[in-house]
């Protein structure tokens, strides 16, 4: 389970931010992760709130955004977008591609409680 990991590094970030602004609560955080990392968001809200015992962000609420996977075809100037399986271009084949969204993991935002 590599959300628990996750969890760990995003929890670990916002307390290093709270503790540098003064914050005593955090009430939400929103992330954006791209689905080639293949997060499953329930999971990463369950290791988030166990990490969260004991720090800023305990009973704070996560929500994750998912992004798509996006590629750039260098060879013909096309983009692809969705659940893409395999580093082609759908719409001439080359493997000339570029990697535009699906590797992301971002504090997109938080609400958070100044001391």
């Amino acid at each position: 389970m590599h959300e628990l990991s996750l969890a760990e590094a995003v929890n670990n970030t916002i307390k290093e931010l709270g503790r540098r602004s003064a914050w005593s609560r955090v009430r939400r955080v929103i992330l954006k992760v791209g689905r080639l990392r293949q997060v499953d968001p329930e999971l990463l809200s369950f290791a988030f709130g166990v990490v969260g015992k004991g720090t800023v962000t305990e009973g704070s609420e996560l929500s994750v955004l998912e992004l798509p996977v996006v590629f750039h075809c260098r060879a013909c100037g096309c983009e692809t977008t969705g659940d893409v399986t395999a580093f082609a271009c759908v719409n001439c084949g080359s493997a000339d591609v570029e990697l535009l969204s699906g590797m992301e993991l971002t504090i997109e935002s938080m609400e958070v409680e100044d001391c």
